[in-house]
């Protein structure tokens, strides 16, 4: 059992009509540009807990106090994970807080890490994956991973459609075609199904 902490996301008045474009644009793309299925790249960034603590425990029925651990455990890194239609999945891209590697997970994790793909990178005075992390990412693991002409599915939250991230894109990687996921539809779209 789940106690929820906050209303749903709601869906856009027209989220079927902007689904339905998205969906014609990507496979339009995929037609016009003859990508394979395990090239077209899904990713996104999630908050992840270093201590998860939730909103219940076990106590003494009728007890009026009930304590638990980790109540005030704010500390988080972002993950940053992608998989393609085929279902290959991208290596991760792992941020924390602070500025150089003396801010990341000890050395040893990093190795067991870096043996599975990855890539650990200081975020900066955040966790949150920003337009330099964006680029550390496209640049040492998407790029490397496709190496040919690709989509990468992304939602449109501020970083991703920065003129700065786009343009960059445009860029220093032309054979990566961005598509954007229409805003507060992320969880209401079948992608993989109409699709592959």
């Amino acid at each position: 059992m789940r106690t929820t902490t906050q209303a749903s996301q709601k869906l856009p008045d027209d989220w079927e009509k902007q689904c339905e474009d998205a969906i014609l644009r990507l496979s339009y793309n995929i037609k016009l540009f003859n990508i394979p299925a395990e090239l077209v790249i899904n990713a996104d960034q999630t908050g992840v807990c270093l201590v998860p603590a939730g909103n219940k425990t076990w106590a003494p029925v009728g007890a009026k106090q009930v304590a638990a651990m980790a109540k005030e455990e704010k500390r988080q890194f972002t993950l940053m994970v992608a998989t393609s239609v085929a279902g290959e999945v991208v290596p991760f891209q792992s941020i924390h807080k602070g500025k150089t590697g003396v801010s990341l997970p000890s050395q040893e994790s990093h190795a067991e890490g870096e043996k599975m793909g990855i890539l650990w990178t200081p975020g900066g005075p955040t966790h949150w994956s920003s337009i330099s992390s964006m680029k550390v990412w496209v640049d040492k693991v998407l790029e490397p991973h496709i190496q040919h002409k690709s989509i990468l599915l992304i939602d449109v939250w501020s970083v991703h459609c920065s003129e700065e991230f786009t343009e960059w894109m445009k860029d220093k990687h032309p054979n990566i075609k961005i598509g954007f996921i229409p805003g507060g539809c992320m969880c209401s779209l079948s992608w993989f199904d109409d699709i592959s």
